[in-house]
């Protein structure tokens, strides 16, 4: 493994996890957006001139496929970007693995049965072994996914799922969260699985300054293990800039949290 350094160059989301999926996606979405503006527009055609309506119908329609191919492209980039950046760092991408969701016994990743893991990297980074990639399942009535981060912990864990709010519709372990009120916290931060006084040890200042250097995610873990939940299609500075704020979090663990993962795992049937 080399050891190129990681850069910290991040860029903020400007839209909801949950929209920028479905639009990169083509979903339903895109073509109810589209349908909601052509049918004013052809009615304005209408009442102005109505010799414009094919024209303008078949402009708004070039709008549509424009907008679509350049998504297309936008994501061949980053992936031929992150395909560069793993292959510097001695990564190893496309990892197969057919038992892969049998790691994450907990939610989000085991409410729907036909959930898939796909684009998959695996690597090591700041001793630790590390599988990320893109998770997609069904919410309600929608296909959704966002990108998870699973880092190796040599001790397990308590139960916890922390999200930021924005992330909550595409991975949300329930339908009740606590809101955390910790000061510092960039955002809204809500507990959606686990106790808030482990949380709130979590999540102390020295953490909170970690994760406020980085665009917000979120986490659940179980055991032993600890996987990171991050909105799907982030570029490659922004990705490795979360994988080092990951580790931090867990380089920051107070020893009172694993205390608490190995009296709850005690009591676990074997």
């Amino acid at each position: 493994m080399t050891t190129a350094p990681v850069s910290r160059h991040t860029r903020r989301p400007r839209l909801r996890p949950d929209w920028v999926w479905q639009l990169r996606q083509g979903s339903a979405l895109v073509f109810v957006l589209w349908f909601a503006i052509a049918i004013p527009l052809g009615i304005a055609g209408l009442l102005v001139e109505p010799r414009w309506v094919g024209w303008l119908v078949l402009a708004w329609f070039l709008v549509l496929v424009t907008f679509t191919l350049a998504m297309r492209l936008s994501d061949a980039k980053q992936r031929r970007a992150w395909a560069e950046t793993a292959e510097q760092l001695g990564w190893q991408t496309d990892v197969t693995d057919a038992t892969l969701l049998e790691r994450w016994p907990f939610p989000p990743f085991n409410t729907d049965p036909a959930a898939e893991v796909f684009d998959v990297t695996a690597g090591r980074h700041r001793g630790r072994e590390l599988l990320t990639g893109r998770f997609r399942h069904r919410v309600r009535r929608r296909q959704l996914g966002f990108d998870f981060l699973d880092l190796a912990v040599d001790r397990p864990l308590p139960p916890l799922q922390v999200l930021p709010a924005q992330l909550a519709p595409v991975a949300a372990a329930s339908l009740l969260p606590l809101r955390l009120e910790i000061a510092g916290l960039p955002g809204t931060y809500q507990l959606f699985n686990g106790r808030e006084d482990l949380a709130g040890q979590v999540l102390h200042p020295r953490a909170v300054e970690v994760l406020a250097q980085v665009p917000p995610f979120g986490f659940s873990c179980e055991g032993r293990r600890f996987v990171v939940i991050l909105p799907a299609y982030r570029d490659t500075g922004t990705a490795l800039a979360q994988l080092d704020a990951a580790c931090d979090l867990l380089d920051l663990m107070p020893e009172h949290v694993w205390q608490a993962g190995e009296q709850w795992l005690a009591t676990r049937p074997l």
